[in-house]
Parts: C-alpha cells; sequence; structure tokens
C-alpha cells in the first residue's frame, strides 16, 4: 500500500453577516468505533490500517487512536481463513499497520476482518480486478496553465463485457543512501552499526558498497487533467490540481494526458520542495467501493461542508460493523529517477 486516505473530522468556523464568531464543540457520548483502510493489491501481500475514532473535544486532536492488539484475518470470499496478519511496528503510519504474508491474486475477491478488543467486530470484501493493459505512448515536460508539469500519454485498453474503474495518480517516495559493509562473512549497514564500521572500514578484507534504501514515507503529487471525460470534470473542473485521476471506463480504448506538478521530480534546491526519492506514476484498475471513495474524497476536499449553506459530502464505505475502505486494485507502476543518489 502506498498511500493513506485518513477520514479526519473537520472542525470549522460559521461566518454570518461579515462577523466571525468561534463556536463551543458540543459535548458527546459517542462510543469508539473500529476504522479499517486497506487497499488489496495484485501480485503484493494484504496490508491493512487500523484505528480507532474519539469524539472531538476541546484541546484533543483529531488523530485516530492506535490498535496495536487488533486480530486481521485475511479470507476468500466465502469466509475461509488465508491468514492472519501480523502487527508491524512503525511510527511512520498515522494509523496500525498489519501485514500479510502471502501474495493476493488478479480477478479473485477476499474478506477482512479486524477485531478490536471491546469494539464491533468489522468486514469488508473486496474484488481485485483482473490483469489490464495499459501503454505508456511518450511523456513530456511541458507547461499547463502557467504550471511546469511532466504529462504523460496513456492508452489503457478495455476488457470485454468489464467495466473499469481507472484511477491515475503520482508519490514521491522518499531514498537514503546507505553504506553496506561484510566483516567476518556478515552483512551489515553502516546506519545500524556505525562503530563497527569505523573500526573495521579500512581492514583489506572488508567489501564496502552503497545502497538505496526506499523509505515507508511518500509525498502526494498534484495530478491534473484536461480530458472532458475524466469524472473529476464533474466535481471540480479541469483547471484543479487532485490526488487521483478518475475515469469510467467501458467497450472503447481510453487515450488521455495525464499531468503532474513538476516541482516534486527533483529534490534541486532550484526546483523543488520534495524529498530525496523516486517518483512513482500509478495507473490502476479499481474495484467499484474504492473509487467511489476516491471519488467522493476528492469532493470533500473541495467541499468540506463548514459552512452552514453547504450540504456535507459523506465519505462512502464498505465496511460492516465499523467506518473506513478495503478496495481491490490491479495496478502498474512507473518508476521515475531525477534525483542524484
Amino acid at each position: 500500500m502506498k498511500y493513506l486516505f485518513i477520514f479526519l473530522p473537520l472542525l470549522g468556523m460559521t461566518l454570518l453577516n461579515g462577523c466571525e464568531q468561534e463556536l463551543p464543540v458540543p459535548s458527546n457520548n459517542i462510543s469508539p468505533r473500529e476504522v479499517v483502510y486497506s487497499e488489496l493489491v495484485a501480485n503484493n501481500v494484504a496490508e491493512v490500517r487500523v484505528g480507532k475514532s474519539k469524539p472531538i473535544v476541546p484541546g484533543v486532536d483529531n488523530n485516530f487512536d492506535l490498535v496495536n492488539n487488533a486480530q486481521v484475518q485475511l479470507m476468500d470470499k466465502n469466509g475461509q481463513l488465508l491468514e492472519t496478519l501480523l502487527y508491524v511496528n512503525d511510527s511512520s503510519n498515522a494509523m496500525s499497520l498489519y501485514r500479510g504474508k502471502m501474495t493476493l491474486d488478479a480477478g479473485k475477491a477476499y474478506k477482512v476482518q479486524v477485531d478490536v478488543p471491546g469494539l464491533k467486530t468489522v468486514t469488508a470484501t473486496a474484488p481485485i480486478p483482473p490483469p489490464f493493459r495499459v501503454e505508456l505512448l511518450d511523456t513530456l515536460r511541458t507547461l499547463l496553465n502557467g504550471r511546469p508539469v511532466l504529462r504523460f500519454h496513456f492508452t489503457v485498453s478495455p476488457i470485454p463485457g468489464v467495466r473499469q474503474y481507472v484511477v491515475m495518480e503520482a508519490l514521491k517516495q522518499s531514498i537514503i543512501l546507505d553504506t553496506l559493509f561484510t566483516w567476518q562473512g556478515i552483512r551489515y549497514r553502516k546506519s545500524e552499526h556505525p562503530a563497527l564500521y569505523d573500526q573495521v572500514k579500512d581492514q583489506p578484507e572488508v567489501d564496502i558498497t552503497k545502497d538505496s534504501i526506499y523509505q515507508n514515507d511518500y509525498l502526494r503529487i498534484p495530478c491534473y487533467t484536461q480530458d472532458e471525460d475524466a469524472d473529476n470534470n464533474q466535481i471540480g473542473g479541469l483547471n484543479e490540481n487532485y490526488n487521483s485521476i478518475l475515469f469510467t471506463q467501458q467497450g472503447k480504448p481510453l487515450t488521455t494526458y495525464f499531468y503532474i506538478n513538476a516541482t516534486a521530480l527533483s529534490s534541486s534546491p532550484a526546483e523543488a520542495i520534495a524529498p530525496v526519492g523516486r517518483v512513482l506514476v500509478y495507473v490502476k484498475s479499481v474495484s467499484v467501493d474504492y473509487y467511489n471513495f476516491l471519488l467522493t474524497y476528492e469532493k470533500v476536499k473541495r467541499n468540506p461542508g463548514l459552512n452552514s449553506l453547504i450540504q456535507a459530502i459523506q465519505i462512502r464505505s464498505n465496511t460492516q460493523g465499523g467506518l473506513g475502505i478495503v478496495g481491490g486494485s490491479f495496478q502498474k507502476v512507473y518508476s521515475l529517477y531525477y534525483d542524484t543518489l
């Protein structure tokens, strides 16, 4: 899994007749609920993020409580247990992470069941779409509405008789450069054993190499479309930036330009604000529930419902017994390197 969409509660101000008034947060006795997020990706292992909601009260942040004692089970669509996912102690995640070991298959449906002591059991089922064909025709650095962008020209082939829900997005993954050294037949990392490295680095039998280490740290890159057939055109138009560009496809090839903000490509001080790393561009076919979640998330970004004249938009969910989303995804990933490592 490459990134999180967090269902954060929103606090706001009410504006009336040009005056600004801060409203107190009313007390409530709402019980905590499980929050589950997972993107089940074909040919990857299952990763499920688990959190616990908490009521909004003055002086308390709106992050989820972490959960390190959940039982997270991966099942087939009929409820037959396939494996129990293991807790991963990873402080970089906003929610607690549980990871499996078996590889997920395209074209199959999986059920996720999460049990947190004292809370309701949460279940959700998601199909992983079958393999699909994507062709990258070309890439080009250019300008879009005055902003520097990198343009991708994609063609996504249809699967006969299947409605495809296509998602395009981009991330920048941080990379650090480490030194590997072998001492007495054992391989070490300098970052983990700096004292030993300083002690043995000048020994003739020590083999020293450099290695790039990918971090579980991602920066979302704003993306754009000029395609009137994109479902984003129903949300905010074609001149805004989005987390994801979304298409509903059936019966005919999808040929489109996908743009990402070029300021994230390089970490050079003259051009960018992004960390050193690699750019990951994704073209995905996703399950319909996950697609609807991503689509409504884009709507919420533009209309959080804080103004009393605007109706709040509810994020789509497919979980039973709690909050969140479990989606299926078959994806093609393009890795781009612009930084000097």
